[in-house]
C-alpha cells in the first residue's frame, strides 16, 4: 500500500517576508503607465490590429443580430403562414452566422500573430535588459526568480490578457451598443430594467476587483518563490544526494508548495465569487423582464415576438456586460504580471554605460586605481586602494581569504564601479568609456568556469563567432584540451551539459582557457585558473599561458607557488588594502604577511590555500 500524505495537514506558517528569502519590491503601475509602456511595441501592429478589430466589429453585429430573427418568425411569418418568409429569415440567419465564423477565424489569426509578436518583443527586451543589468542585481536575484518574472508566469498572464482585449472586448462592446439600441427602440421601460442591472454589475465589479488583484498578486509572488526554490534544488541535486537529505528537501518542498496552492485557490475563489454574484444578478434581471414583459403584452400592446426577442437581447446584454467585467477582472489579475515584468524592465544597472563615448586611441593599456573604495551593501571590502599597473606586467594577487582579491578584479572588469575613487585606463576614468568596448579588452578565466549548455564548438564560438575550425583546434592544443576533445565520439560537437556538467573540473578549466585565448584580450584575469589541474597538465598550460601573457597585462589570483614566483609583481591584499607590493624575493626578504603565509605552507612546492584563495 502506498501512503498518501494529506495535503490538508497543518503546514508551517510562512511569512510573506521570510528571513533569508530574496526580497523584490514590486512597483504598481497605473493603467496609463502600462499603456505608455506597451504602446511603442504595439504601434507597428496598429494597422493590422485595426483591420482585425474591424472584422471583430462585424462579428459583434452578427452576434447581436441573432435574437432579432425569431421576432419576425413569430410576429410575421407564423401569422401570415408564409414559409417563404420563414426560409428567407432562416437563410439570413445561416448566412450571418457562417460569415461571422469566417470573419472570426481571420480576425483571430491576425490577433494571435500580433499577440505573439508583441510577446516576442517583450521577451527580447526583457532578455536584453537582464544581460545589461549589473552583477549586484543578479547576485541579489537568482536566475529562477528572474525567469518567472520575465519569461514565465508574468508574461504568460500579460499575453492572455492581450488576447482577451482584442478578441472579446470589441465583440462585446459592439454587441452591447447594438442590442441596447434595439431594446431602447422597442421598449424603454424594459431597457431601463436591464440598464439598472448593468449598473449593479459594474458596482459589484468595482467593489470586488481590488480584492481580486490582491489575491492574484499574492499567488504570483508565491509562485515566483516556488519557481526559484525548484530551480535551486534541481541545480543542487548532486549536493542533496551526497548528503542523503532527499527526504528533508521533499518535506520542505511540500511545506512550501501547499501555501502556494492555497493562494491560487484564494485567487480563483475570489473570481468565482464575482461570477457567482453577477450570475445571480443576471437571473434576477431575467425574472424582472419576464414579469414586466408580460405586463407590457397585456397592457401596452407589446407583440409576443418582440418580448421573445427582448428576452434574447436581455440575455445577450447581461452576457456582454458580464464578459466586459470579466475582461476588467482579467486585467486586474494581469496587472500583477505587468507590475512584475515592468518593474524588472525599469530597473537600471548600477554600472552606467556610455556606448557613444570613444575609447582611448592609441591604447597603451595602463590601468590605475586611485583612492578606490568599494562596499557590498555598506560592508567595506576595498579600502582606499591606490596602485598603477603598467602594460605587460604579470601581477599575482595573494592574501587571506576574504581580503578583497576577487573583488578587486571585479572592479577592474567593471562588474562593479568603485564606491569612491577612480579606475583609470590610460588616464581616462573608465566610467566615461563605453562599457562593452572596455570589457572587450579583458579575458577572464575563473576558478569554477561556466560553460553554456551547448557543444564544445558552440562554447568556443561564443567568444569568437568567426573563428575557423583550425583556429579552434589551435587554441585547444595550446590549452592542453585537444586530446580529451578528440577522445569524445562527437569531438567538437560534444555537448558540455548544464554549466559544463558533462565534463570534469579540469576539462572545464582547459576549455575556459582555450575560450579566453580566442578573445585575444589586452588584459587577462585568471582566478585560480589552474587549480583543478594535475601538476603535469599544469606545467603544459603554464607554457601556453607564458605565450598568452606576452604583451598583455595579467592579474593572477593563484595559490600555486610556481605561478606566484613567475609573476613580475606580487600584491598582498589584506582587509581590502595593498599591504605589500614587490617581487617574490623582495617580499620573502621583508618577512611580512607574505612571508608568514608562505611559512604556513612549510615551503612546499604548492603553497597552501591560505595564499591566494578567493577573496
Amino acid at each position: 500500500m502506498f501512503a498518501i500524505k494529506n495535503p490538508f495537514r497543518s503546514a508551517p506558517k510562512r511569512n510573506e517576508k521570510k528571513q533569508g528569502e530574496y526580497q523584490f519590491e514590486v512597483r504598481h503601475f497605473t493603467v496609463r503607465e502600462i499603456a505608455r509602456r506597451v504602446w511603442p511595441l504595439a504601434e507597428p501592429l496598429l494597422l493590422r490590429l485595426l483591420f482585425a478589430s474591424g472584422l471583430v466589429l462585424l462579428v459583434g453585429f452578427a452576434v447581436a443580430l441573432g435574437p432579432m430573427l425569431p421576432k419576425y418568425i413569430i410576429d410575421e411569418a407564423i401569422p401570415q403562414r408564409d414559409m417563404g418568409l420563414a426560409l428567407l429569415i432562416a437563410g439570413i440567419f445561416l448566412a450571418s452566422q457562417f460569415l461571422r465564423m469566417g470573419l472570426w477565424f481571420i480576425a483571430q489569426r491576425i490577433i494571435l500573430w500580433s499577440k505573439e509578436f508583441l510577446l516576442y518583443q517583450l521577451r527580447c527586451e526583457g532578455f536584453g535588459h537582464l544581460q545589461r543589468l549589473c552583477l549586484k542585481f543578479h547576485n541579489q536575484h537568482p536566475s529562477g526568480f528572474l525567469y518567472d518574472r520575465v519569461f514565465g508566469n508574468s508574461i504568460n498572464t500579460v499575453g492572455a490578457f492581450l488576447q482577451i482585449v482584442f478578441t472579446q472586448m470589441v465583440v462585446h462592446l459592439t454587441g452591447l451598443v447594438f442590442a441596447l439600441s434595439v431594446c431602447l427602440y422597442w421598449s424603454p421601460p424594459l431597457t431601463g430594467v436591464i440598464v439598472l442591472g448593468a449598473v449593479g454589475y459594474v458596482v459589484v465589479a468595482r467593489v470586488m476587483s481590488p480584492r481580486i488583484y490582491a489575491k492574484s498578486l499574492a499567488f504570483v509572488q508565491e509562485a515566483n518563490r516556488i519557481a526559484q526554490y525548484i530551480v535551486d534544488k534541481l541545480r543542487g541535486t548532486r549536493t542533496i544526494q551526497s548528503m542523503a537529505i532527499e527526504g528533508r528537501v521533499q518535506d520542505d518542498f511540500e511545506a512550501r508548495i501547499w501555501p502556494m496552492q492555497l493562494k491560487a485557490l484564494d485567487a480563483q475563489m475570489m473570481n468565482m465569487k464575482l461570477h457567482f454574484v453577477t450570475e445571480g444578478l443576471g437571473y434576477t434581471i431575467t425574472a424582472a423582464v419576464m414579469v414586466l414583459g408580460t405586463h407590457a403584452v397585456f397592457h401596452w400592446d407589446l407583440k409576443v415576438g418582440v418580448l421573445v426577442a427582448f428576452a434574447g437581447y436581455q440575455g445577450q446584454l447581461i452576457g456582454f456586460v458580464g464578459s466586459l467585467l470579466n475582461v476588467y477582472g482579467q486585467f486586474m489579475s494581469a496587472r500583477a504580471g505587468f507590475d512584475q515584468l515592468f518593474t524588472i524592465l525599469e530597473t537600471q544597472p548600477t554600472v552606467e554605460d556610455k556606448p557613444a563615448a570613444p575609447m582611448p586611441r592609441p591604447l597603451r593599456g595602463e590601468l590605475e586605481l586611485r583612492n578606490v573604495s568599494f562596499a557590498y551593501d555598506d560592508k567595506p571590502v576595498i579600502r582606499n586602494l591606490t596602485a598603477t599597473f603598467p602594460p605587460g606586467q604579470r601581477i599575482a594577487l595573494v592574501g587571506r581569504s576574504g581580503g578583497g582579491k576577487t573583488t578587486l578584479t571585479s572592479l577592474l572588469v567593471r562588474f562593479y564601479d568603485p564606491t569612491e575613487g577612480e579606475l583609470l585606463l590610460d588616464g581616462h576614468d573608465v566610467r566615461d568609456l563605453p562599457l562593452r568596448g572596455y570589457r572587450a579588452l579583458f579575458g577572464v578565466v575563473l576558478q569554477d568556469p561556466f560553460l553554456f549548455d551547448d557543444t564544445i564548438e558552440g562554447n568556443l564560438h561564443a567568444a569568437a563567432p568567426l573563428a575557423t575550425e583550425e583556429e579552434l583546434w589551435d587554441c585547444l592544443e595550446k590549452a592542453q584540451a585537444a586530446d580529451f576533445v578528440r577522445a569524445f565520439p562527437d569531438g567538437l560537437k560534444h555537448r558540455c551539459g548544464e554549466g559544463g556538467g558533462q565534463l570534469s573540473g579540469g576539462q572545464r578549466q582547459r576549455l575556459a582557457i582555450a575560450r579566453c585565448m580566442l578573445l585575444h584580450p589586452r588584459f587577462l584575469i585568471l582566478d585560480e585558473a589552474t587549480s583543478a589541474l594535475d601538476n603535469e597538465t599544469e606545467s603544459y598550460i603554464q607554457k601556453a599561458l607564458d605565450a598568452l601573457f606576452q604583451n598583455r597585462t595579467a592579474f593572477i589570483i593563484a595559490h600555486r607557488l610556481s605561478t606566484i614566483r613567475k609573476a613580475d609583481r606580487i600584491l598582498v591584499i589584506d582587509d581590502g588594502r595593498v599591504v605589500e607590493d614587490g617581487t617574490y624575493e623582495q617580499l620573502m626578504a621583508r618577512e611580512g604577511l607574505f612571508h608568514h603565509l608562505q611559512s604556513l605552507s612549510g615551503g612546499a612546492s604548492d603553497a597552501s590555500e591560505t595564499v591566494g584563495t578567493v577573496g
